[in-house]
């Protein structure tokens, strides 16, 4: 069991898809981030800068945050709308994600995104390091469950 094992966490990140999600401005606004997100049923957005280079992640779950507090009343999130409207995406922004390279294992990517509390990490596939898209732990964890349980059940025999 433990050779099955050693192999999976071995893998590199060019054997997993590059899932493409949507990018967005830094400079976008909060209504526009929101219906952006939304309209693209997309849990998460690229933020790029005016060259279209990357500068960060942002979620939905970004977004709950301004509008979750410890007073429930309606009143005051609508009290607030006109502040919701001067903030941008880059005010919301998580700049501090590291950027998963081809050649980075299993056990390193899940490693990383338990250290950022984060289903999915930015992926570069060149050497430039331009962000193509994100890898996420649940397309991982389909490709290891394509390819490695059968060879669990065989060892199990």
């Amino acid at each position: 069991m433990e050779d099955v094992f050693s192999k999976i966490k071995e893998m590199k990140a060019d054997e997993f898809p590059v899932r493409e999600v949507p990018k967005i401005l830094g400079s976008s606004g909060c209504s526009d981030l929101l219906d952006f997100l939304v309209d693209d049923k997309s849990l998460a957005a690229m933020v790029v800068d005016d060259n279209g280079e990357y500068i960060g992640l942002i979620t939905l779950r970004h977004l709950l945050s301004l509008i979750s507090t410890k007073h429930t009343e309606i009143i005051e999130i609508f009290s607030r709308t006109h502040v919701l409207s001067c903030i941008t995406a880059l005010d919301l922004l998580r700049s501090d994600i590291p950027i998963v390279k081809d050649e980075d294992t299993v056990e390193k990517i899940a490693t990383l995104m338990e250290r950022y509390n984060t289903v999915f990490l930015p992926r570069s596939t060149d050497r430039k390091s331009k962000v193509k898209g994100l890898i996420f732990l649940a397309d991982i964890m389909k490709v290891l469950k394509d390819n490695w349980v059968g060879a669990c059940m065989d060892f199990d025999e």
